[in-house]
C-alpha cells in the first residue's frame, strides 16, 4: 500500500507536469475564459516563470507537509494541494473543454494525473489517520479560495511581463 506521503510527492510531480502542459498550450487558446485571455497576453517567458513558481509552491507544500517533525497541521498542506487539484479539474478544465468542444490547456494532465493522484492523497491520508474527515471537509473551502486566486497570479505575472504590455 502506498502511503499518503508518497502519494503527496507523486502529486507534486503531477502538478509540475500539469503546469508545464498549461505553459506550453495556454497561449494557443487565449479566449476560452477571461483569465485565460489575460494569460494569453503574457509573453512566454513570464508564463513559464509563473508556472515554475506555482509548481515550486506545490513542492514546498509537500516538503513541509511530509518531512521534519510531525505536527497535526502538516498533512493538511498536501491535502489542501490535492483539494485544489481536484477542484481544478472541475473549475476550469472540464468546462473549458466543453466550451472549446475539445481540448483545453491542462486537460490531459488534470484528468489523467491530478484527478486520480489527488484522490489517492486524500483517501490514503484519511485512511491512515493523517487527516480527519472533518478536517478534510474544512480543507475544501480553503482549496476553493486558493483556486480562486489563480486569476490574481496571472494578473500579477502580466503586470511584470514586459512592463504589462499587450
Amino acid at each position: 500500500m502506498v502511503g499518503w506521503k508518497r502519494w503527496s510527492w507523486a502529486l507534486a510531480g503531477a502538478f509540475a507536469l500539469h503546469n508545464t502542459e498549461e505553459a506550453l498550450t495556454m497561449r494557443r487558446f487565449p479566449s476560452l475564459a477571461g483569465w485565460l485571455d489575460q494569460a494569453g497576453r503574457l509573453d512566454q517567458g513570464a508564463l513559464n516563470g509563473l508556472m515554475a513558481a506555482i509548481s515550486g509552491l506545490g513542492v514546498v507544500a509537500v516538503a513541509v507537509g511530509t518531512t521534519g517533525r510531525p505536527a497535526a497541521w502538516k498533512p493538511y498542506l498536501p491535502a489542501g494541494m490535492a483539494g485544489v487539484m481536484l477542484l481544478n479539474v472541475a473549475l476550469p478544465h472540464v468546462p473549458a473543454a466543453v466550451a472549446a468542444r475539445g481540448y483545453a490547456p491542462g486537460l490531459v494532465t488534470a484528468l489523467g494525473l491530478n484527478l486520480p493522484i489527488g484522490a489517492a492523497v486524500l483517501r490514503s491520508a484519511v485512511r491512515e489517520g493523517a487527516i480527519s474527515r472533518r478536517g478534510l471537509r474544512r480543507t475544501m473551502p480553503v482549496a476553493l479560495g486558493v483556486l480562486a486566486c489563480a486569476p490574481l497570479a496571472v494578473a500579477a505575472a502580466r503586470a511584470v511581463s514586459v512592463g504589462g504590455r499587450r
